[in-house]
């Protein structure tokens, strides 16, 4: 039985051929590949058909849209299908290098020896006519999730949905976040699936990464709605993952948090402040909800 799932979910034509062609010119076909048609006004199967026989790929031709109300329930309405005990998702506009599943199984025996649940690939920023913009390489074989999630979020290193793999039997128990445009979903995913442990790089291979004014990391024309989003990443991560972190970069988090709600005069949500509790830093906490009640009564 192969031991990846390659998951597309699919709603965009635009790049589509290139990253179908990029799963179907693996020099290892050992992987099952699951296509999820997000209700598309474009039928992508004369494209996946040029590439895959009808046997070799598992097909889902959903009637409701679910992307456009969260990108994670697009995803998870696939992922309830795999069976496999690894999975990466993969945008469609992204494209896989060669030897990606042929690296995958290079580092399995690995991962699964040392109780590691995530991995990930070097993965190259392109643009819309497939030139390189960003080249991301970090430079080690593994690092500590909680590391790695501070580096992101300090602006140190990029990172993405497609360039991971994780374990199937994690996402089951712990689930993405639900964030508008899933903004951040993926790095908290990276915390939660891996049980806050390793992340294994695998430097030998790489994953292409479209940025495109039809992608949600290039759409600037959704600049608000991302900075909105990424809040309520930062409120997720607050209330549900911050246990562990640095009282110092958590204390970042929150006023960054509460800076923004005030800012774009939202609502703060009072629950954060318990963060402080729970560390019986109680004058912290008491100044967190004076800040919280202010910014409410604005």
């Amino acid at each position: 039985m192969s031991k990846l799932a390659i998951v597309i979910p699919y709603y965009k034509i635009d790049f589509f051929e290139q990253t179908i062609k990029s799963v179907a010119t693996q020099t290892n076909k050992d992987f099952v590949i699951y296509i999820g048609n997000d209700a598309s006004p474009e039928n992508p199967q004369p494209i996946i058909q040029q590439y895959f026989d009808p046997t070799e790929y598992k097909y889902y031709n959903y009637t409701e849209n679910l992307g456009g109300k969260n990108l994670v329930l697009q995803w998870e309405r696939i992922l309830e299908n795999v069976k496999e005990d690894w999975f990466q998702i993969l945008g469609d506009d992204d494209v896989l290098g060669d030897n990606f599943v042929e690296e995958f199984y290079k580092s399995v025996d690995y991962c699964d020896s040392h109780k590691i649940y995530c991995m990930k690939t070097i993965h190259h920023h392109i643009d819309e006519n497939n030139e390189t913009i960003k080249i991301n390489d970090y430079n080690t074989d593994t690092i500590a999730a909680e590391k790695f999630f501070i580096n992101k979020y300090s602006g140190k290193v990029n990172s993405s949905l497609s360039e991971n793999i994780f374990r199937t039997d994690k996402y089951h128990k712990h689930r993405f976040e639900k964030i508008p445009l899933a903004w951040g979903s993926d790095d908290i995913a990276i915390l939660s699936f891996s049980d806050y442990g390793e992340i294994y790089y695998n430097r030998a291979t790489h994953v292409k990464v479209r940025i495109s004014e039809i992608s949600i990391s290039g759409a600037q024309h959704l600049n608000q709605l991302k900075d909105n989003a990424y809040n309520k990443f930062r409120e997720k991560f607050i209330l549900h993952h911050s246990k562990t972190f640095p009282l110092e970069f958590v204390s970042q988090v929150i006023y960054q948090y509460l800076w923004h709600c005030y800012s774009n005069k939202q609502k703060a949500n009072y629950s954060i402040a318990n963060y402080y509790l729970k560390k019986f830093k109680f004058i912290l906490f008491a100044k967190t909800l004076k800040k919280i009640h202010y910014v409410n009564s604005l």
